[in-house]
């Protein structure tokens, strides 16, 4: 909620009740870096029929056995 809490009248820094996780700092990093990009309208990402030959691929060769 870091990023749009504060749109809510929430406390944008309730996350760090946590600070003292081993985990902390890897989950700011992973929200600065990649959740948040993720919702920027102007992010240019591939389309799904530019990953149609990576799924016929995968889907097409002969399964590992287990």
């Amino acid at each position: 909620m870091y990023y749009y809490a504060h749109h809510l009248g929430k406390d944008r820094n309730l996350r760090d009740k946590y600070k003292d996780h081993k985990y902390y700092k890897d989950t700011i990093n992973f929200c600065e870096n990649w959740d948040q990009a993720s919702f920027d309208p102007d992010f240019k990402s591939l389309t799904l029929k530019d990953f149609e030959p990576m799924v016929r691929k995968i889907f097409s060769r002969k399964p590992y056995k287990n």
